[in-house]
């Protein structure tokens, strides 16, 4: 362990044991953390390996606030060429300030971020924003939105290649990419073009004719789905004494070939409920197939009815014997 080492780590501690003293905030595992936290990033700094660096510093300051911590992590960044970002550690340091009572290594991390404000600033970049056609537009910097307020004036920027870009409710996006070194003032112009598709067409005043419409009237589907019901209940009665009437004729062929008509007495039942059954059968097929039909008739006329009421319709099912449909008035 270097002496250099040394002296840093003796600073680091006592500065950190001496916020746990004076405030009684950070806990006793906090400032361990902090303390094998600010190690590392030492180590990382020396390797020039800023953006670790910058990493444990950062979360150091998070649990133990310390001027000394506070100041490495702006070397980091600015090893990172964040000046920005630097500029503003080295100004918190200062703005804070020390307490008398500080041990000296707190009072040397004030020393030392002046002298390295001052040096820095000079290194800053500038970028003014000049925006015609619109107050309204959402400007970045990178991919960062900057407030309202910077634009078109000065604003710190890191050095390096920097992308521009805006956007505006009904204008076309824009952006522009630009190169800055340190200490360069530079300056972006952005005159925004109308977007076609979003531009709306000039609003035709029609005047205000009062128009006294009737309120739609109500579906009323209840004869519909009645006659649905006895078509559905008309196919299955077709359908049941169907299968037995077959049943009945498939049992006659049997025993009364070749006439089915012409069987013997003790068969006679059986031809009685086949004919009977094919009577019956065949009468569930008609009503179901008339009121699947009426069915559909009433759907169609009460949608009809709905989309443009015809004044003074009335339709009414009506059920019979053997027969079902649906009547109209006007």
């Amino acid at each position: 362990m270097t002496s250099r080492f040394r002296r840093l780590w003796a600073g680091i501690a006592a500065g950190l044991l001496w916020v746990g003293t004076a405030s009684a905030e950070p806990s006793a595992a906090d400032r361990a953390t902090a303390r094998e936290l600010a190690s590392e990033g030492y180590f990382a700094l020396q390797d020039k390996r800023y953006a670790d660096a910058a990493d444990r510093f950062r979360r150091a300051d998070a649990l133990v606030h310390a001027p000394t911590l506070t100041l490495d992590w702006a070397r980091s960044l600015v090893g990172l060429g964040q000046f920005v970002e630097a500029q503003e550690r080295y100004e918190l340091i200062i703005r804070e300030g020390i307490d008398p009572k500080a041990p000296p290594s707190w009072k040397r991390a004030m020393t030392d971020a002046k002298a390295e404000l001052a040096t820095l600033k000079p290194r800053l970049a500038w970028l003014t924003i000049t925006v015609k056609g619109s107050n309204d537009a959402q400007v970045t910097i990178d991919g960062f939105a900057v407030p309202a307020a910077a634009i078109g004036v000065r604003r710190a920027v890191n050095p390096g290649a920097r992308e521009v870009a805006i956007g505006a409710q009904g204008f076309l996006g824009q952006h522009q990419k630009l190169s800055l070194v340190e200490g360069q003032e530079g300056s972006v112009v952005f005159e925004l073009v109308p977007d076609p598709a979003q531009q709306a067409s000039p609003a035709v005043l029609v005047p205000k004719v009062a128009v006294e419409t009737a309120p739609p009237p109500a579906h009323n589907r209840v004869p519909a789905y009645v006659a649905f019901g006895v078509a559905g209940a008309g196919l299955v009665v077709g359908g049941i004494t169907g299968a037995l009437a077959l049943s009945k004729r498939s049992t006659l062929e049997k025993h009364c070939a070749p006439d089915p008509d012409n069987c013997p007495e003790e068969y006679s039942d059986t031809v009685k409920a086949y004919h009977s059954l094919g009577t019956i059968s065949g009468v569930g097929f008609i009503v179901g197939g008339a009121a699947v039909a009426t069915g559909i008739t009433l759907w169609l006329l009460d949608g009809k009815s709905s989309a443009t009421p015809a004044r003074g319709l009335v339709v009414r099912p009506y059920l019979g014997v053997g027969n079902i449909g649906a009547v109209g008035s006007f």
